[in-house]
């Protein structure tokens, strides 16, 4: 044992000799050179200080920026002090960047207020110098710690009371760098006046000129860190609205499935003798195998790990007051489980084998509701994985409603990253042009010339516009196309063209494509712009499938297919809705009836297989319906056994004879002609052309 990280073997040396002390009851009196009682030694906690900086380990570090490997860092006693301060808070991290520049900042004030009062820069002593430095220095920590310090107050205070304010509370967060440098350049340019300028005597021309241009430079730097400030804010706005109408919806969806998902894996239990769960381990057989035995003794090694590895995260947690480092905490597990889809699958099996009933086929609500602070909120969980609304949950459909949270969490980072990626592109342009505008901005400043700037910069604009002129309206279109219409997102189906696409990638000037054939398309999205785009994830999935009947079928016959199908699609509530119509289209030449009926899919057409094969399901229970009420197409009843046909066999000389004695009983009429043969000329050619004449 040890009494406050000191060795008390000294201690019990001493109380084993016998002495005066002992022999009239006083308190042991430790001699000079023992160990002394911490309880009333002075250094007692400068020694503990010592101790604990000493045995600091950087990697076991608080903040992330300060974990460095083994070897990384000296092991001599300066560099443990310095790391441990600086893991100690963010306050000791400040101390020791601000107060030693200020220590050398102060060093011409303290010259000037001893040594040297009359020393001067441009006729300004070296006091105001060193107090306008601090001011600078000191002014820019000052803001940074202001602008992390006010949004957590506001979202305290105001953010309770109004709720809208959060999200611009949000924005402040992440813009609070620059909203400090908006703060500090403020000051600076503030204070110069009244500490410099007002300050400076019996100083030159040059000297007067010298202050006033930094003066004008510091105003200058002020409007350049507003105009910054400016166009982060803008493309914040644009990132945050833009998230906001495409993603806030699928996004709280993915986040009640995931907490469901946590609060149903933390009541779990590891059902043994299954190995298709998810778990720590599987289940094996126990023949002796040097492979079996080298991987027990990695997963060994691995389990080590990770309860180091979590303990450490529960010292993290407590520091950071939130879940950090847990590898194998509900919220990892979960995590991880969605970012594969095997894992999802076992995941599924998981929590339905620990809730549900031994040897039921089914999960009921009843059996996750003890674990939920309500009934409603139960069935709400419940629906997740009960999507035929009949009461109960099959295995299968466990199995599907992780798989798809799987597909839709992949589906949701993806978008956002690559949209998150154009954005930055867009920040890129932006700060382009914004580095030209801080140019004029600080040339205006200096005293040039601003229309003579401007005409230049004009000429060179127009005279590169025939260069720079297409690309630039192609970057407008292409924006107002993601942002404005952003008509699909990462892993949607689309029709381009009747042709159908999946998005891989989007980009700011163009998206990538899987076609039909798994083949890589880029398209500019300029030329997208101009294209009708069917989504199919957004749409609600209904197929109209067309067939012929025949001529001769009546509305009793459809009545009866139509009640016969709304039994096949209440039966199937989990991939169709329960509802059929049939349509007469048209009876063309009244030789048969054309109808057609809408396949109402649950889902949409995102997963072109088990559209397919949902197709395939209604379509062949149709089949069925349309033997069973006996409508058939406009050739019959397809089923129908065929006609007979006779055949007779007799010798070949009777067929022939007979042959004969038709051939002779029908024999051609003889034909009649005229004793003198045909002749169809005048007798009196002449007599016809003279009376012609005459006439």
């Amino acid at each position: 044992m040890a009494n406050d990280g000191l060795p008390s073997r000294g201690y019990d040396a001493e109380r084993a000799q016998p002495g005066p002390s002992q022999a009239s009851g006083l308190p042991f009196a430790e001699k000079p050179g023992n160990n002394r009682n911490s309880s009333w030694d002075l250094f007692s906690n400068v020694k503990r200080f010592e101790q604990s900086y000493e045995q600091f380990d950087s990697r076991n570090a608080s903040e992330a920026h300060l974990v460095y490997a083994d070897g990384d860092v000296p092991k001599n006693s300066f560099a443990h002090l310095y790391h441990y301060l600086l893991n100690v808070s963010i306050v000791s991290r400040w101390i020791i960047f601000i107060v030693p520049v200020l220590g050398i900042v102060w060093i011409p004030g303290i010259l000037s207020l001893t040594t040297f009062p009359n020393a001067a820069v441009w006729g300004v002593r070296l006091l105001w110098w060193s107090i306008w430095l601090s001011v600078c220095w000191g002014g820019w920590w000052a803001a940074l710690a202001t602008a992390r310090i006010i949004p957590t107050i506001i979202r305290a205070t105001l953010g309770l009371v109004a709720v809208g304010t959060r999200r611009y509370i949000d924005w402040m967060q992440a813009l609070h760098r620059y909203i400090a440098l908006f703060a500090w350049t403020l000051a600076i340019w503030v204070s110069w006046n009244p500490i410099i300028d007002n300050h400076q005597r019996n100083a030159g021309d040059k000297s007067i000129r010298a202050i006033d241009l930094i003066g004008k430079l510091l105003f200058s730097f002020f409007l350049c860190a507003a105009v910054l400030l400016f166009e982060k804010f803008s493309i914040q706005w644009i990132a945050g609205k833009f998230h906001e109408r495409s993603y806030a919806e699928r996004i709280a969806e993915q986040k009640f499935a995931v907490k469901s998902l946590v609060a149903l894996y933390r009541h779990s239990v590891d059902i043994p003798g299954r190995s298709d769960t998810l778990s720590a381990g599987h289940a094996r057989g126990a023949s002796v195998n040097p492979r079996r035995i080298f991987k027990k003794f990695r997963e060994g090694v691995r389990l080590a790990a990770t309860t180091t590895t979590t303990a450490f995260g529960n010292v993290a947690s407590e520091i950071a007051g939130s879940s950090v480092l847990q590898p194998n905490s509900p919220q990892a597990m979960v995590k991880t489980a969605l970012e594969s889809a095997n894992k999802s699958r076992l995941l599924a099996r998981r929590l339905f084998y620990s809730f549900a009933k031994r040897d039921a086929e089914f999960l009921l609500p009843e059996d996750i509701e003890r674990f939920f602070p309500t009934k409603e909120e139960a069935h709400q969980v419940f629906t997740l994985f009960d999507k035929d609304a009949n009461g109960d949950a099959s295995r299968d459909e466990v199995e599907m409603a992780c798989l798809e949270f799987h597909r839709e969490q992949l589906s949701i980072e993806n978008s956002m990253r690559d949209l998150d990626s154009a954005v930055g592109r867009l920040d890129n342009i932006l700060m382009s042009a914004y580095v030209i505008v801080a140019i004029l901005i600080i040339a205006v400043a200096l005293e040039a010339q601003l229309v003579t700037l401007v005409t230049g910069a004009g000429t060179l604009i127009l005279g590169l516009s025939w260069l720079i002129g297409g690309s630039l309206q192609e970057v407008l279109t292409s924006i107002i196309f993601l942002f404005v219409k952003h008509p699909f997102d990462v892993g949607d189906r689309i029709i381009l063209n009747k042709e159908t696409y999946t998005v891989k990638e989007i980009r700011l000037l163009s998206s990538v494509f899987h076609d039909s054939n798994s083949v890589l398309v880029q398209a500019p999205n300029n030329v997208l712009n101009t294209l009708f785009i069917q989504n199919m994830r957004r749409s609600p999935q209904a197929k109209t499938f067309a067939f012929d009947v025949s001529y001769s079928t009546t509305f009793e016959d459809l009545e009866r297919l139509r009640d016969k199908m709304l039994e096949f699609v209440k039966a199937e509530r989990r991939d169709y809705h329960p509802i059929f119509d049939v349509a007469v289209k048209d009876f063309p030449d009244q030789e048969k009836m054309s109808l057609t009926a809408d396949i109402k899919y649950k889902s949409n057409g995102q997963l072109g297989a088990l559209k397919a094969k949902r197709r395939n399901k209604w379509i062949c229970a149709l089949k069925a319906a349309l033997a069973e009420v006996n409508i058939y197409g406009p050739k019959g009843n397809p089923g129908a056994p065929p006609g007979v046909t006779r055949y007779t066999e007799v010798p070949w000389d009777i067929i022939d004879a007979k042959d004969r004695e038709v051939v002779q009983t029908h024999e051609p009429p003889t034909e009649i002609r005229p004793l003198g043969g045909w002749n169809l000329r005048d007798r009196n050619p002449a007599m016809r052309t003279f009376s012609f004449h005459i006439i």
